[in-house]
């Protein structure tokens, strides 16, 4: 109780974020968009037996490459990138299909972790920017931007499910934006990337001379892939350094539990 206590004072200010946050925390059966996701539960489907061919082939421990490279960065061994595709686009499916997404707990969590990395760009970005959450799934990122008053969020992904008010569907790896049109960009879905090089390279592309990016890095994955994930690597540090080649200034590094996460402005 006392860490939940303390975790709401670090939201007072942000009236509008708090207050839905309790809504989400506590309604019944889940609240707005993540009550819809709840009804999509299929209680007939078992996945051993149900599940698509492609999640056969991959899953935690299975269906990555042998070795690594020079830099400690294995890939999944996907024979193609549509079979990279449909094995990404298989998580929210599968997800939605056994639990009806996540739980009241795990919503309210996550906005507080968004809201940790969030809290401090409205003195660094405009309400009008343009913020692109990437691997968004259903959304709850976009959704606290939103609520911290930044009108022109939007997410993608390859699959973001029925109805998603805040997600479209849409490719990190090939972004449908033009060259230097967005202000802010967000993922926590490095560790999903199909080629880590491309993937930097392209977000770097389309954000503003000077604009903001924030990457969520996973710094356990020595402890190996989990069923979804398309990359793991031995060291977060090269990962980073990856990272650091696309963009002009690393402005702040934080440890969030089992997450990295880096704040870094776009090359001028």
């Amino acid at each position: 109780m006392k860490t939940f206590l303390k975790n709401l004072a670090t939201v007072l200010p942000h009236p509008r974020f708090f207050v839905k946050s309790l809504l989400h925390r506590f309604t019944p059966g889940g609240y707005g968009y993540y009550r819809k996701l709840r009804q999509r539960r299929d209680a007939g489907y078992v996945h051993d037996r149900d599940k698509h061919p492609v999640r056969r082939k991959h899953h935690g421990g299975s269906g990555w490459k042998e070795q690594r490279d020079g830099r400690g960065i294995r890939t999944r061994d996907y024979a193609d990138y549509e079979e990279y595709l449909t094995h990404q686009k298989l998580k929210l499916e599968e997800m939605l299909k056994m639990k009806g997404g996540f739980s009241n707990e795990d919503i309210f969590n996550f906005r507080l972790r968004f809201f940790r990395r969030f809290r401090h760009l409205p003195g660094l970005l405009r309400q009008d920017a343009v913020a692109l959450c990437a691997g968004a799934r259903q959304g709850t990122e976009v959704e606290v931007l939103r609520d911290l008053g930044f009108r022109n969020a939007v997410g993608i992904d390859l699959n973001p499910g029925e109805g998603n008010p805040w997600v479209q569907t849409g490719d990190f790896m090939h972004l449908d934006y033009a060259d230097n049109s967005i202000d802010f960009f967000y993922t926590n879905c490095v560790d999903h990337a199909f080629d880590l090089e491309a993937f930097f390279r392209e977000h770097a592309r389309v954000l503003k001379p000077e604009g903001l990016a924030i990457y969520d890095i996973a710094s356990n994955m020595e402890e190996g892939g989990g069923a979804f994930e398309a990359v793991d690597w031995e060291r977060t540090e090269d990962v980073f350094g990856l990272l650091l080649k696309h963009f002009d200034q690393l402005l702040r590094v934080e440890r969030d539990g089992p997450w990295m996460w880096i704040l870094v402005k776009g090359k001028r």
